[in-house]
């Protein structure tokens, strides 16, 4: 039940314009770049596992690993792997909250981990994109969650 209500609530936050794939594509053209996509240097569990230790050992907390090829697998269906962590640390997010209520639903944050084409793609929501629609400027972020963006990059292609 968990992890259907956890489901239901990633369902509720994502943005609409991924429902679409042309409207998916226009989202990559847009100049704010709302989705950054990295090609991983390493295996999907490889990949996985970096980023979920590596947050860890940064003091972050891993609040879940929804396994999307595994809930299919349980439907009798079959996908490519693809896992989304959902991550952060109440220190950094907390106060943004109570500035914006409304940001609560971009946090905690998610960074996707996908395999096309034999080829691991890592996708999260640019920062930028985060804080697009809040009372939020980039310069109260860029010490805190910007910096997961830049820390998503370093382990997934150094």
């Amino acid at each position: 039940m968990k992890n259907l209500l956890v489901a239901t609530l990633l369902l509720a936050s994502t943005p609409f314009v991924y429902a679409n794939p042309s409207l998916h594509q226009q989202a990559h053209e847009h100049p704010m770049n709302q989705t950054v996509t990295l090609d991983s240097k390493y295996s999907f569990d490889e990949t996985v596992n970096k980023l979920t230790h590596t947050v860890e050992s940064k003091g972050m907390t891993v609040f879940a690993v929804i396994d999307h090829q595994a809930a299919a697998a349980k439907d009798g269906l079959t996908m490519q792997p693809a896992k989304v962590i959902i991550f952060g640390t109440p220190k950094a997010g907390t106060p943004f909250m109570v500035k914006d209520p409304i940001f609560a639903l971009q946090l905690p944050l998610k960074v996707l981990v996908t395999e096309v084409d034999g080829k691991v793609k890592v996708a999260h929501t640019s920062t930028q994109a985060l804080i697009a629609s809040s009372t939020i400027q980039y310069n109260e972020v860029e010490n805190n969650l910007a910096n997961a963006e830049k820390l998503i990059k370093k382990i997934v292609t150094e």
